[in-house]
Protein backbone atom coordinates (compact mmCIF):
# COMPACT_ATOMS: atom_id res chain seq x y z
CA UNK A 1 0.00 0.00 0.00
CA UNK A 2 1.23 3.46 -0.78
CA UNK A 3 0.95 5.50 1.96
CA UNK A 4 -0.87 9.08 1.18
CA UNK A 5 1.38 11.85 1.40
CA UNK A 6 0.02 14.94 4.20
CA UNK A 7 -0.11 18.22 3.26
CA UNK A 8 -1.36 21.25 5.29
CA UNK A 9 -3.25 24.96 3.91
CA UNK A 10 -2.39 28.21 5.50
CA UNK A 11 -3.90 28.64 8.78
CA UNK A 12 -6.31 31.48 8.55
CA UNK A 13 -6.11 34.20 11.18
CA UNK A 14 -8.26 33.46 13.90
CA UNK A 15 -8.42 29.74 13.46
CA UNK A 16 -8.17 26.89 16.04
CA UNK A 17 -4.71 26.87 17.42
CA UNK A 18 -4.59 23.34 16.12
CA UNK A 19 -0.17 22.45 15.49
CA UNK A 20 -0.50 18.72 14.07
CA UNK A 21 -2.01 16.29 11.80
CA UNK A 22 -0.99 12.97 12.07
CA UNK A 23 -1.68 9.55 10.13
CA UNK A 24 -0.66 5.86 10.54
CA UNK A 25 -1.04 3.97 7.55
CA UNK A 26 -1.04 0.04 7.13
CA UNK A 27 -2.12 -2.98 5.29
CA UNK A 28 -3.79 -5.06 7.86
CA UNK A 29 -4.47 -8.40 7.88
CA UNK A 30 -8.01 -8.36 9.61
CA UNK A 31 -8.26 -11.81 11.20
CA UNK A 32 -4.71 -10.86 13.12
CA UNK A 33 -6.02 -7.36 14.46
CA UNK A 34 -9.12 -8.71 15.17
CA UNK A 35 -7.37 -11.80 17.34
CA UNK A 36 -4.94 -8.87 18.85
CA UNK A 37 -8.01 -6.87 19.88
CA UNK A 38 -9.81 -9.51 21.70
CA UNK A 39 -7.22 -10.17 23.97
CA UNK A 40 -6.98 -6.43 23.75
CA UNK A 41 -10.33 -6.41 25.65
CA UNK A 42 -9.74 -8.76 28.24
CA UNK A 43 -6.37 -7.14 29.37
CA UNK A 44 -8.38 -3.68 29.48
CA UNK A 45 -10.71 -4.78 32.14
CA UNK A 46 -8.12 -5.61 34.12
CA UNK A 47 -7.06 -1.96 34.22
CA UNK A 48 -10.06 -0.42 33.02
CA UNK A 49 -10.74 2.42 35.74
CA UNK A 50 -7.15 3.69 35.64
CA UNK A 51 -7.12 4.01 32.11
CA UNK A 52 -10.33 5.41 31.44
CA UNK A 53 -10.30 8.12 34.03
CA UNK A 54 -6.96 9.24 32.07
CA UNK A 55 -8.63 9.52 28.72
CA UNK A 56 -11.49 11.07 29.80
CA UNK A 57 -9.57 14.01 31.48
CA UNK A 58 -7.57 14.03 27.83
CA UNK A 59 -10.54 14.14 26.09
CA UNK A 60 -12.15 16.84 28.43
CA UNK A 61 -9.79 19.14 25.82
CA UNK A 62 -11.46 17.79 23.31
CA UNK A 63 -14.93 18.97 24.75
CA UNK A 64 -14.46 22.07 25.52
CA UNK A 65 -13.68 23.04 21.98
CA UNK A 66 -16.29 21.46 20.61
CA UNK A 67 -18.56 23.12 23.38
CA UNK A 68 -17.24 26.86 22.01
CA UNK A 69 -18.52 25.55 18.27
CA UNK A 70 -22.07 24.39 19.58
CA UNK A 71 -21.38 20.73 18.68
CA UNK A 72 -20.85 17.64 21.48
CA UNK A 73 -17.77 15.82 21.24
CA UNK A 74 -18.60 12.07 21.21
CA UNK A 75 -14.90 10.84 23.29
CA UNK A 76 -16.63 11.67 27.02
CA UNK A 77 -19.47 9.94 26.28
CA UNK A 78 -17.67 6.97 24.74
CA UNK A 79 -15.78 6.72 27.08
CA UNK A 80 -18.12 6.68 30.16
CA UNK A 81 -20.10 3.81 28.33
CA UNK A 82 -17.10 1.74 27.52
CA UNK A 83 -16.31 2.06 31.02
CA UNK A 84 -19.14 0.66 31.93
CA UNK A 85 -19.98 -2.19 29.51
CA UNK A 86 -16.27 -2.76 27.89
CA UNK A 87 -15.07 -1.88 24.44
CA UNK A 88 -17.53 -2.64 21.25
CA UNK A 89 -17.30 -5.19 18.70
CA UNK A 90 -17.89 -3.57 15.28
CA UNK A 91 -15.26 -4.71 12.80
CA UNK A 92 -11.57 -4.75 13.46
CA UNK A 93 -10.48 -1.82 11.62
CA UNK A 94 -13.45 0.31 13.45
CA UNK A 95 -12.58 -1.83 16.54
CA UNK A 96 -8.72 -0.60 16.60
CA UNK A 97 -10.20 3.14 15.82
CA UNK A 98 -12.14 3.04 19.37
CA UNK A 99 -9.58 0.81 21.21
CA UNK A 100 -6.95 3.88 20.72
CA UNK A 101 -9.05 6.77 20.91
CA UNK A 102 -11.13 5.73 24.16
CA UNK A 103 -8.27 4.23 26.04
CA UNK A 104 -6.24 7.54 25.06
CA UNK A 105 -9.07 10.22 25.04
CA UNK A 106 -7.36 11.48 22.15
CA UNK A 107 -9.79 11.99 18.87
CA UNK A 108 -8.90 10.12 15.82
CA UNK A 109 -10.23 8.75 12.36
CA UNK A 110 -9.88 5.90 9.74
CA UNK A 111 -10.21 5.58 5.87
CA UNK A 112 -10.28 3.08 3.57
CA UNK A 113 -6.84 3.78 1.74
CA UNK A 114 -8.77 2.20 -1.43
CA UNK A 115 -11.14 4.80 -1.78
CA UNK A 116 -9.10 7.68 -0.39
CA UNK A 117 -8.40 9.83 -4.47
CA UNK A 118 -4.43 10.85 -3.70
CA UNK A 119 -3.12 12.06 -1.14
CA UNK A 120 -4.75 14.34 2.44
CA UNK A 121 -5.15 18.00 3.07
CA UNK A 122 -5.40 19.43 6.41
CA UNK A 123 -7.45 22.83 5.63
CA UNK A 124 -10.27 25.05 6.40
CA UNK A 125 -13.53 24.70 5.20
CA UNK A 126 -15.56 28.03 3.68
CA UNK A 127 -19.29 29.14 4.88
CA UNK A 128 -21.19 26.35 3.92
CA UNK A 129 -18.75 23.65 2.13
CA UNK A 130 -20.41 20.91 2.19
CA UNK A 131 -19.72 17.06 1.81
CA UNK A 132 -21.42 13.23 2.09
CA UNK A 133 -21.54 12.65 5.74
CA UNK A 134 -21.73 9.16 6.79
CA UNK A 135 -25.72 9.85 8.04
CA UNK A 136 -26.21 12.75 5.63
CA UNK A 137 -24.82 15.71 3.95
CA UNK A 138 -22.38 17.59 6.60
CA UNK A 139 -22.37 21.42 6.42
CA UNK A 140 -19.22 22.95 7.45
CA UNK A 141 -19.07 26.57 9.07
CA UNK A 142 -16.31 29.33 7.93
CA UNK A 143 -12.74 28.07 9.18
CA UNK A 144 -14.20 24.89 10.53
CA UNK A 145 -11.14 22.02 10.35
CA UNK A 146 -11.35 19.79 7.60
CA UNK A 147 -9.20 16.85 6.09
CA UNK A 148 -9.98 16.51 2.12
CA UNK A 149 -8.33 14.04 -0.41
CA UNK A 150 -8.34 14.98 -4.33
CA UNK A 151 -11.95 14.71 -4.45
CA UNK A 152 -13.24 15.97 -1.58
CA UNK A 153 -13.72 16.52 2.31
CA UNK A 154 -13.07 13.20 3.82
CA UNK A 155 -13.43 14.20 7.54
CA UNK A 156 -14.83 17.00 9.66
CA UNK A 157 -12.79 17.15 12.71
CA UNK A 158 -15.84 19.06 14.59
CA UNK A 159 -18.55 16.79 12.70
CA UNK A 160 -16.98 13.49 11.68
CA UNK A 161 -16.10 11.15 8.29
CA UNK A 162 -17.38 10.94 4.91
CA UNK A 163 -19.09 7.93 3.87
CA UNK A 164 -17.26 7.60 0.54
CA UNK A 165 -13.73 6.65 2.32
CA UNK A 166 -15.70 4.80 5.57
CA UNK A 167 -13.91 1.40 6.18
CA UNK A 168 -15.93 -1.73 6.52
CA UNK A 169 -15.00 -4.93 8.24
CA UNK A 170 -13.07 -6.50 5.00
CA UNK A 171 -10.99 -3.17 4.58
CA UNK A 172 -7.14 -4.11 4.80
CA UNK A 173 -5.50 -0.77 3.65
CA UNK A 174 -6.37 1.49 6.62
CA UNK A 175 -5.46 5.11 7.53
CA UNK A 176 -6.09 6.46 10.81
CA UNK A 177 -5.68 9.76 11.37
CA UNK A 178 -4.47 11.91 14.57
CA UNK A 179 -6.05 15.13 15.04
CA UNK A 180 -5.05 17.93 17.86
CA UNK A 181 -7.02 20.37 19.67
CA UNK A 182 -6.08 23.60 21.22
CA UNK A 183 -4.62 23.09 24.72
CA UNK A 184 -3.97 19.42 24.20
CA UNK A 185 -0.90 18.07 25.66
CA UNK A 186 2.56 17.30 22.91
CA UNK A 187 2.53 14.36 24.85
CA UNK A 188 -0.53 13.14 24.55
CA UNK A 189 -0.83 13.75 20.74
CA UNK A 190 2.86 11.94 20.44
CA UNK A 191 1.14 9.04 23.06
CA UNK A 192 -1.59 8.56 21.01
CA UNK A 193 0.06 7.95 17.48
CA UNK A 194 2.65 5.65 19.56
CA UNK A 195 -0.86 3.66 20.50
CA UNK A 196 -1.81 3.44 16.69
CA UNK A 197 1.31 2.46 15.57
CA UNK A 198 1.92 -0.30 18.27
CA UNK A 199 -1.16 -1.86 18.13
CA UNK A 200 -0.86 -2.37 14.23
CA UNK A 201 2.74 -3.69 14.73
CA UNK A 202 1.73 -5.92 17.23
CA UNK A 203 -1.54 -7.61 14.64
CA UNK A 204 1.81 -8.09 12.38
CA UNK A 205 1.85 -5.16 10.26
CA UNK A 206 4.07 -2.61 9.22
CA UNK A 207 2.46 1.07 9.57
CA UNK A 208 4.26 4.15 8.64
CA UNK A 209 3.30 7.46 10.40
CA UNK A 210 3.28 10.87 8.64
CA UNK A 211 3.32 13.93 10.64
CA UNK A 212 2.22 17.33 9.16
CA UNK A 213 2.53 20.63 10.99
CA UNK A 214 -0.15 23.06 10.70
Amino acid sequence: MKAPALSAGEKPSGAAELTRFAAVVAEVDTAALGTLLELRRRELALRSDDVFERASKTAEVYARWFDAHGVTCPLPGQIATARRKGLPVIGPAVDALLYAELTSGVLMGVQDGDAIDGDLHFDWAVQGETFAGFRSTVTCAQDEPVVRDGAAIVASVLQGPDRRTSVTKSSRHLVFTVYDAPGLAAEDFDGAVRLLRDLLVDAGAVPEVLEVRL
